[in-house]
């Protein structure tokens, strides 16, 4: 269990991610074709994996930092290990859906997301090992809540993107500040 400095924080973490899984599940439900359905929908079943994946790191590194005992390190490095596992696989199923050629999902971004779970799983790795069965290096313990924070991120993103939100772009917002949506068919009068 880790110090009273942290158990909080993890506490509202586990609740926090477990209504997300829900709302995850909740999103999915919603358009199941999509996630389970043809292989056409392969972007969105990959979106619904990554995300579960980071929702699902975050939970069980949250719930063993709040287990009596020094278990962080040992459950921490299990998730890791199934982290950068389940990644692999994720891009070999990318790759093979054909998601390289597809021009709505270019190589850069696929490889960026790719390369940043692969880190933040190798990062949760190296520092569950180097806790070595015990929970009390306030070091190792703020490492594994910021790495909870980035999980959320990563799988809040990708959340996001599977219920059809754009990815917010910093260049786009500030390149056409005065420059609006073209009106939609509906809006527009009779001009005949």
């Amino acid at each position: 269990m880790v110090g009273e400095n942290y158990h909080d924080f993890f506490l509202g973490s586990a609740s926090a991610v477990g209504a997300l899984i829900g709302l995850l599940f909740v999103a999915i439900s919603v358009t199941p074709k999509a996630v389970t359905g043809k292989s056409e929908h392969h972007k969105e079943r990959l979106k619904a994996a990554t995300a579960m994946s980071a929702f699902l790191d975050a939970l069980v590194v949250s719930m063993v930092a709040l287990m009596p005992g020094d278990n962080l390190g040992t459950g921490s490095s299990i998730m890791a290990v199934a982290g950068i596992l389940s990644t692999a696989a994720l891009a070999v199923t990318g790759l093979r859906a054909g998601v390289l050629r597809d021009p709505a999902h270019p190589l850069f971004r696929w490889a960026l997301l790719i390369s940043a779970f692969l880190a933040l799983y190798t990062i949760q790795l190296v520092s569950a090992l180097q806790i070595n069965g015990t929970a009390s290096d306030a070091t190792h313990v703020k490492t594994h809540a910021i790495l909870v924070i980035f999980m959320f991120i990563m799988g809040i993103s990708r959340a996001w993107e599977l219920v059809g939100g754009s990815s917010p772009r910093l260049i786009a917002t500030f390149s056409h500040p005065g420059a609006s949506e073209p009106p939609r068919a509906d809006e527009q009068g009779d001009t005949a």
